[in-house]
């Protein structure tokens, strides 16, 4: 069978072509959207010289180029080498030169990046002005794709290396057909679905955001970098795109599953140990690993209950998993051994390394049937538990994971090795006691070491989560009696302010509590109220912790980006004290207000095409026949009248446009017709609503023999899925006589008059 991820996705750009395939903020494209501007740079690629095994590079953002740059390059027969922008320029160049790049795909803002490479470039502001193919160029990109095979190479994707270089793992279309497959079926992923992609490109779990989807007909969410970490937007964003199905690495996804969302069916978290989380109750959560070289996924465990140590699962059905000892011989249920890991899966092996093949790739000595002939020595120490679930243990090498990336600690002690005055150095892993794993480095010089400038120096030339997150001087690196490093005997990792900083007191309540609710994400007292928190440890992962407990728990939503580079207790009390004065205004004050960031993207859609009616929300609600249609329509109103913001209209205010609030007089009309004429009428209801003159909500009243059904349609600009719960809620308690309390906008005063 010649399946590869391009046949699959150009059969499904021919089924679904009116689907939409991709979305990035404002900008939407159909499957036969992608598949032409997809074919366009795949033409354009091969008009170059390029074809089979040859490797494109591509430096881009985050952005819809992610999805259709990346399937123009794998039309055109070659595989794609994903670029980190965040990477230094040293590691860039490198994995471009061994990678021996014939072509860069790049924004022309990071193009600078790879300075070294002086090969043919195209700028993705070009790409959607490429001609279109001629009548030669058609011929040859089809004859290329139907000579695609299962075994045509992929992708190449860099992980950290033992001697300190990056090798690249070299993935077939196979490994991802079979990957795609299994995700279809296990998370019954169907065309209509919608699918975040919120890994970073250049992460193997890039992979998996995107080609399942584009090989179903389900749509792809490009989360924009502005909210990946402020996961109050994030929620707002998965909400009100009705994202189903998505992948976060474990601190933030087991941080997310907190959240009350109403969209996903299911959140997968990998890369990291698990959290232990209790299971949310509107979706379901998977631990899941697996290495880069067996292609994103080897095992999955669905979270059902609250676990400490939480199993990594069962491996995916293409698979077979053998636990070694140190001799190769297979250890019984229960006792540790190296994870070895066989199947359709298993990567070609790395490029231009020969000798760590050998050592990581080699035959199956359980197995030899097509398939399960080679196995991938993962270095991972696990156990089989009584009911057939792996748990993991640890790694046997200096190999840890930061935020869902491999990090070979030789790695990042030779970049400190190289800074001046350095003698020695040691880089080990520690547990976080909030979850996850950082790394402490312990250095030896005879001068005192500037560690923002090391850490500046290692930014240079490292990628960000190299950085240690806590660097302590000592005189010397204690050795045991083999001459290895004595772990035990290092000190314990401090994240300490600098002595010569004073620590202000809190002078109020709001101070006190700020000061106790950071104390407990940080694990650390060692703070006054002007102390930048970045210097007691907060990193980009706690910052989201810190900026989601803030808004549990005084409602202000804080940017955890700003959290890291200027956090403190001052600065966090000014914006709750902010945001409650705003809030405590009257709500007849309150008539306008700015458009969310999703609000925008639905808006210019709308705008775009008016006639399109995919943001409305139609529901029917029946009622027996017996009802008294004129105490149902007041029931209605008197909800209505509790959420007057459903009543906002858009204006244009300058370049801006502005959602303003003004009373509006609710007719909803009570008709009288038969079933049969009901049916029809409700195909007719829903229709396209005029941002600018519409009242976003209609609605009305239908007496049949049968029943009383009320007709509702209201645009998801002012409605969503939990409105709707509320709404329906809400209009039973009024039927039956109770008062239901009106939106409350002044529930932070507490925070104000606090002193």
């Amino acid at each position: 069978m010649n399946t590869t991820i391009i046949s699959l996705f150009r059969r499904q750009a021919a089924e679904t072509p009116g689907n939409i395939a991709v979305v990035y903020k404002d900008r939407q494209y159909t499957y036969a959207e992608v598949d032409q501007i997809s074919d366009r740079i795949a033409g354009h690629i091969i008009s170059r010289g390029l074809g089979l095994e040859d490797v494109v590079s591509v430096l881009i953002p985050r952005s819809e180029w992610m999805a259709i740059a990346s399937l123009g390059v794998l039309k055109a027969g070659c595989a794609y080498q994903p670029l980190d922008p965040t990477y230094p320029k040293e590691r860039l160049n490198f994995m471009m030169k061994d990678a021996g790049a014939k072509l860069l795909i790049a924004d022309e803002e990071l193009r600078s990046l790879v300075d070294e490479y002086q090969g043919e470039v195209m700028l993705t502001k070009d790409l959607l002005h490429l001609p279109d193919l001629s009548a030669e160029t058609k011929a040859k990109l089809s004859e290329i794709n139907s000579q695609l095979a299962p075994s045509a190479l992929f992708i190449l994707l860099y992980t950290s290396g033992t001697t300190g270089i990056p090798k690249g793992c070299m993935l077939e279309h196979r490994n991802l057909v079979v990957f795609c497959d299994w995700y279809r079926r296990y998370y019954d992923l169907k065309p209509g679905d919608h699918v975040a992609a919120y890994a970073s490109y250049g992460f193997d779990a890039c992979m998996m955001d995107l080609y399942p989807a584009l090989t179903t007909g389900a749509t792809v969410y490009i989360i924009p970098d502005e909210i990946r970490l402020d996961l109050i937007a994030l929620n707002d964003y998965f909400e009100d795109n009705h994202i189903t199905h998505a992948f976060m690495t474990t601190q933030v996804g087991c941080q997310f599953a907190e959240m009350d969302n109403h969209s996903l069916k299911h959140l997968s978290v990998g890369g990291e140990s698990f959290i232990p989380v209790e299971p949310p109750a509107n979706f379901q959560l998977y631990n899941v690993y697996g290495p880069t070289e067996c292609t994103i996924f080897t095992t999955a465990y669905p979270i059902r209950q609250f676990e400490k140590n939480a199993p990594i699962g069962k491996p995916l059905d293409s698979f077979r998993l053998y636990v070694v000892n140190q001799d190769g011989r297979l250890v019984e249920n229960g006792q540790e051994g190296e994870l070895w890991i066989s199947g359709p899966q298993v990567a070609r092996g790395y490029l231009n390394r020969p000798e760590q093949n050998a050592k990581t790739f080699t035959p199956n000595p359980f197995c030899q049937e097509p398939g399960y002939d080679r196995v991938y020595h993962t270095g991972d120490i696990v156990r089989w538990l009584p009911d057939g679930n792996l748990q993991f243990v640890g790694r046997r090498d200096g190999q840890v994971k930061i935020r869902g990336f491999r990090i070979e600690m030789r790695e990042v002690e030779s970049v400190i090795k190289e800074f001046p005055g350095i003698k020695d150095v040691t880089v080990q892993a520690f547990d976080e006691e909030g979850g996850g794993k950082y790394i402490a480095a312990y250095i030896v010089s005879d001068d005192p070491v500037d560690v923002d400038a090391l850490n500046n120096f290692i930014l240079e030339r490292k990628p960000p989560y190299m950085i240690p997150a806590a660097t302590m001087q000592i005189k010397s690196i204690p050795l045991n009696q083999n001459q290895k490093v004595d772990k035990r005997a290092l000190p314990k990792p401090e994240k300490t302010v600098s002595a010569s900083l004073q620590l202000s007191p809190p002078q109020n309540d709001l101070q006190r509590e700020l000061m106790d609710m950071v104390g407990k994400i940080l694990h650390s007292t060692e703070f006054g109220i002007d102390t930048p928190l970045r210097y007691v440890g907060l990193t980009s992962i706690s910052a989201i912790r810190l900026a989601a407990t803030a808004y549990k728990q005084f409602g202000v939503a804080l940017d955890s980006k700003n959290l890291v580079k200027e956090a403190t207790i001052l600065m966090m009390e000014e914006a709750i004290r902010g945001t409650a004065a705003t809030a405590s205004q009257k709500v007849e004050e309150i008539n306008q207000a700015p458009l969310s960031f999703s609000q925008t993207g639905v808006y210019v859609d709308c705008i775009n095409n008016p006639e399109d009616t995919q943001y409305n929300i139609p529901w029917v609600l029946g009622f027996p026949s017996d009802t008294d249609a004129g105490k149902l329509r007041n029931a209605v109103l008197t909800v209505l009248e509790a959420h007057k913001q459903i009543f906002v209209h858009f204006e244009a205010e300058g370049d801006d446009i502005v959602q303003r609030y003004a009373p509006v007089q609710m007719e909803i009309p009570v008709l009288d017709m038969s079933d049969a004429q009901l049916a029809e009428h409700k195909k007719a209801f829903v229709r396209p609503f005029d941002l600018k003159k519409d009242t976003l909500c209609r609605m009305e009243i239908v007496k049949t023999g049968s029943g009383v059904f009320l007709l509702l349609d209201i645009h998801h600009l002012v409605f969503d899925g939990s409105s709707l719960d509320l709404f329906i809620i809400q209009l039973c308690e009024v039927l039956e006589g109770k008062v239901i309390e009106k939106e409350n906008y002044t529930h932070l005063n507490h925070a104000a008059d606090q002193q």
